[in-house]
């Protein structure tokens, strides 16, 4: 139960029917919350889970709080690309509000891009900041920044949702990206959206390795990558549109979004 990190967010009570203090070690090893006597009442039980529930529910969110304190100090470290997920957040929204996404995907495409490199803490500056092409080696180092985000941010029932999110930011339509060659509509549509706006703000800003790009030119290089099969051809030609035009309206009758599953 405890060795899956989605379950340590549900409490574990030990109900103790005698006062042999081995008992309660037993329990503590194996990871019990907290240790009851008998209760009087169900309302009594029903009183007691409310209140460890509530208490759960206020750690993880300090917890995500401090997840996020993390994920800006990553982007301070690296001037280059500070403000890079705070860019990321406004190019998502409008991608995803172009597709009428609920309010509540929304939510968790902001948090989403705020969080999507947080693995990168594990990665060595000396390769996140190097200034020439990555070896073969440096390379696969840096393709495990999704799976040990993922792995950071999966112990917090509060951002159990966006973990895909995480995780395949970095998978290509036609299964040659990484960590898991998922193709076409096995990428989580968030993680499409939030994949493209990386790239966009990645190619805008400048970089180690070379200046920033015209909105225009990223824009060209986007739709190519597209035509090659890498990115979701649907959503480049609308995040597209938005660049250029300013125009996100949502899609009304037969969605983007339901195209994707015919």
């Amino acid at each position: 139960m405890t060795g899956n990190p989605l379950n340590q967010q549900t409490p574990i009570v030990v109900i103790k029917l005698s006062s042999d203090p081995a008992d309660a070690a037993r329990g503590r090893e194996a990871g019990a919350a907290d240790f009851w006597g008998a209760c009087s009442s169900l309302a009594e039980a029903l009183s007691r889970v409310q209140s460890l529930l509530l208490l759960k529910t206020y750690i993880d969110e300090q917890a995500k709080s401090v997840m996020l304190s993390l994920a800006r100090s990553i982007e301070a470290r690296h001037p280059l690309m500070n403000g890079h997920s705070e860019r990321m957040v406004n190019y998502a929204t409008q991608l995803g509000r172009s597709l009428d996404l609920p309010e509540q995907d929304l939510h968790e495409l902001r948090i989403a891009c705020l969080l999507h490199d947080v693995g990168k803490v594990a990665i060595p500056d000396e390769i996140l900041l190097k200034p020439g092409s990555l070896n073969a080696e440096e390379t696969e180092i840096v393709r495990q920044h999704p799976a040990i985000g993922e792995s950071i941010c999966a112990p917090l029932k509060s951002l159990r949702r966006i973990l895909p999110l995480i995780r395949h930011h970095h998978e290509r339509m036609d299964g040659t990206g990484y960590p898991d060659g998922l193709c076409g509509p096995e990428i989580p549509l968030m993680a499409r959206i939030l994949q493209i706006a990386d790239i966009y703000d990645a190619l805008i800003t400048d970089r180690p390795y070379r200046v920033a790009l015209s909105s225009e030119d990223a824009l060209k290089i986007l739709n190519r990558e597209a035509g090659y099969g890498w990115l979701d051809d649907s959503l480049v030609r609308k995040f597209s549109q938005i660049r250029r035009y300013g125009q996100y309206f949502p899609i009304r009758g037969r969605s983007m979004l339901a195209s994707y599953y015919a």
